[in-house]
């Protein structure tokens, strides 16, 4: 197995778990520490919880649309050479993230997905930074490694954040 492949794996398969967690699918959660879970929501909480899953839902749904194409760019990036023939799809993936950071930038607050908002902004932000950086100029010789190198959109910190979200009430399972 190659070096790509045992490091790729792991983040693509915590990203499908914390997605899937978000979207309702059963996964067993990790502990978070000294994370209370609070008695009793309010109602207004109860409002900002709905009106934040109703605006996140569909962005992960974009985020599970363009994570493999984003594999794919690693996997170019990873056998070097000339990246002139992904400049076409580099623009498309890097105009979708900057939609997706625009829907991020309209979720309307709820504290306990605070956090998870900031991670996806960042993770996002960072990817489609490397993407610009790549897309201007795709033929240089450092084009294939930047590619290579694209951040993941899941993290450990993201996970967490998912975690507290979900345990505070997080879901899109009734989402539009």
């Amino acid at each position: 197995m190659s070096l790509f492949r045992r490091f790729t794996a792991p983040l693509a398969a915590m990203l499908a778990a914390v997605l899937m967690v978000a979207c309702g699918a059963q996964v067993a959660p990790t502990p978070i520490p000294s994370a209370p879970v609070p008695a009793a929501a309010p109602v207004i909480d109860a409002e900002a919880r709905n009106a934040f899953n109703a605006a996140i839902c569909p962005v992960f749904t974009g985020i599970l649309e363009i994570d493999p194409r984003l594999a794919a760019m690693r996997g170019a990036g990873a056998q070097g050479g000339d990246m002139s023939p992904h400049a076409t799809e580099i623009g498309a993936v890097e105009s979708e993230l900057g939609l997706l950071l625009d829907d991020l930038e309209a979720v309307p607050e709820w504290s306990s997905g605070a956090n998870l908002r900031h991670q996806l902004i960042t993770a996002l932000h960072g990817i489609r930074a490397r993407l610009l950086s790549v897309g201007g100029d795709p033929g240089a010789h450092t084009a294939a490694e930047g590619l290579a190198n694209l951040p993941f959109i899941a993290t450990e910190q993201m996970d967490l954040a998912m975690q507290g979200a979900v345990q505070s009430g997080l879901t899109c399972e009734d989402a539009p």
